[in-house]
C-alpha cells in the first residue's frame, strides 16, 4: 500500500498535536474526560488509533472511540474542533459526539462493552439501506473480554456485516495488566474464532496505524465483512487522575513515554523533510490560537439542559 500524501502526513501530524493540546486544556478547564475534575480518565498517547481511523471514514460512517479518546473526534469528517469542545463543556450543540447518529456516534455505555450491539445493529441498517456506510467499533482490552463484545463479533462474522471491530491494548484494564486477563500474546488473533481477518498493529506509529487502519476500511467498504485489529498502545496515565498505581512495576511508565506517539509522529516527518523545528514551532501557535479561539466560541454557547440534568441525576447517585 502506497504511503499517504504529503498533505494527509502532516494533516494527521496537526490532529495528533491538536488532540493533545485539547485534552490537557480541557482537563485543566473541568471538562468532560470521560470524569471530571480529579476522577478524569484521560488518554494522552493513544491519540494515534482513532485518528488513522478518522482519516479514513466519510461523514456518515460510524465511529465508537475508546472513551479515553473522545477528544479526537474533531479529525472525523463533518466534525469540528468546536465540535468536540462543546460536548465535552456540555454545551448545546447540534453534533454531539456522544449521540448524534446523523454523524455516526450512537453513544457508549458506562457499562464497558454493551454498545457492540448498537454498531453492530448500525452494520444491519447499512446493509439494509445500501448505504455504503461501515462501522468501526474501538473499544479497550478490559471492555474487549466482555460478553456483549464476543456476540456482537459473532452476529457480525454470521450475517457478513460491514464492521471493523478494534482492540485499542493500552496494556491495563483499571488496575489489571493484560498479561492476567488473556492468556494470549496477539489478542487480534480473537478474529479467527468469529471467522474473520485479523492484524496486529503498533497502535503508537502514526504511519502503520493509518495504513492499516485504510486497508480494513477499504476492504469492508468493498463488501469484505467484518475484521479485527489489535491496536498495541500504553496507557501513560492513571486509570483516573489520582489512581496510586500500585499495580505497575517501577520504572514502566517511564520506558512506555518514551514511545508515545506524538514526538514518534514528529521525528518520523522530521526525517523525510516534512517537517522543521522552525515548522513544529509555527504549528505549535497555530494549534494553540485555534483552540483558544475555539473555547471562546463554546464559551458563548449555551448550556445543554439535558446533559445539566443527566450530570446532576449521576451526581445525586453517587
Amino acid at each position: 500500500m502506497e504511503l499517504p500524501s504529503k498533505e494527509l502526513l502532516l494533516k494527521m501530524y496537526r490532529q495528533m498535536l491538536t488532540a493533545r493540546r485539547f485534552e490537557a486544556e480541557l482537563f485543566a478547564k473541568g471538562g468532560n474526560l470521560a470524569g471530571s475534575g480529579g476522577g478524569a480518565h484521560r488518554g494522552p498517547g493513544e491519540e494515534a488509533i482513532p485518528i488513522a481511523f478518522c482519516n479514513c471514514l466519510t461523514e456518515t460512517d460510524f465511529l465508537h472511540p475508546n472513551f479515553r479518546t473522545y477528544v479526537c473526534l474533531f479529525a472525523k469528517p463533518g466534525v469540528t474542533l468546536v465540535d468536540a469542545i462543546a460536548t465535552s463543556m456540555g454545551r448545546a450543540t447540534d453534533k454531539n459526539l456522544r449521540y448524534s447518529p446523523s454523524h455516526g456516534f450512537l453513544g457508549s455505555s458506562a457499562t464497558l462493552g454493551e454498545a457492540s450491539v448498537r454498531y453492530v445493529g448500525a452494520a444491519v441498517a447499512s446493509v439494509i439501506k445500501h448505504t455504503n456506510d461501515i462501522s468501526v467499533f474501538i473499544q479497550g482490552d478490559g471492555a474487549s473480554n466482555r460478553a456483549p463484545t464476543h456476540e456482537a463479533m459473532a452476529t457480525a462474522g454470521a450475517w457478513h456485516l460491514p464492521i471493523i471491530f478494534v482492540i485499542q491494548n493500552n496494556r491495563y484494564g483499571m488496575g489489571t495488566s493484560v498479561t492476567k486477563s488473556y492468556n494470549i500474546e496477539d489478542l487480534s488473533v480473537r478474529g479467527l474464532g468469529y471467522g474473520f481477518p485479523s492484524e496486529r498493529v503498533d497502535g503508537n506509529d502514526m504511519i502503520a496505524m493509518y495504513l492499516c487502519a485504510k486497508k480494513h476500511v477499504d476492504r469492508c467498504r468493498a463488501g469484505g465483512g467484518p475484521s479485527l485489529i489489535c491496536a498495541e498502545t500504553w496507557r501513560v496515565r492513571p486509570h483516573y487522575e489520582g489512581d496510586p498505581q500500585i499495580y505497575r512495576p517501577k520504572g514502566e511508565q517511564v520506558e512506555w513515554w518514551k514511545k508515545e506517539p506524538l514526538a514518534r509522529y514528529q521525528k518520523q516527518l522530521m526525517d523525510i523533510g516534512l517537517l522543521t523545528e522552525k515548522s513544529v514551532e509555527k504549528i505549535e501557535a497555530e494549534v494553540k490560537e485555534e483552540i483558544a479561539e475555539a473555547f471562546k466560541k463554546v464559551e458563548s454557547m449555551p448550556l445543554n439542559l439535558n446533559y445539566d440534568v443527566f450530570m446532576q441525576s449521576v451526581i445525586d447517585v453517587v
